[in-house]
């Protein structure tokens, strides 16, 4: 199981739309930083990431909404402490910036 964070809005990079193509079956999403905006945006990614939500693999940095002033459709709202629980979680990480 990989952890992929993404940093980037999906409005000035293709970082989430690469990532969600190189996903395994286990894998999870992290968005953080400006990527948080896919959450709440609906976006081409929009139906996408409501399937990895339903499947409960998209997490999404409270901190990241907030300095936004945003709320996230989409995507179990997670802390700083649960973002490290699941780097703990899973066995690799990879950043999409």
């Amino acid at each position: 199981m990989i952890l992929h964070t993404v940093s980037r809005s999906p409005f000035s990079s293709f970082a989430l739309s690469d990532c969600i193509k190189q996903l395994g079956d286990s894998d999870i999403v992290l968005l953080l930083n400006d990527a948080v905006i896919a959450s709440a945006a609906n976006s081409e990614l929009h139906d996408k990431l409501l399937q990895l939500h339903e499947n409960k693999r998209l997490f999404v940095l409270a901190a990241d909404l907030d300095a936004r002033a945003i709320d996230a459709k989409c995507g179990e709202v997670i802390d700083y402490s649960e973002f490290v629980a699941l780097t703990v979680q899973c066995k690799s990480q990879l950043n999409w910036a």
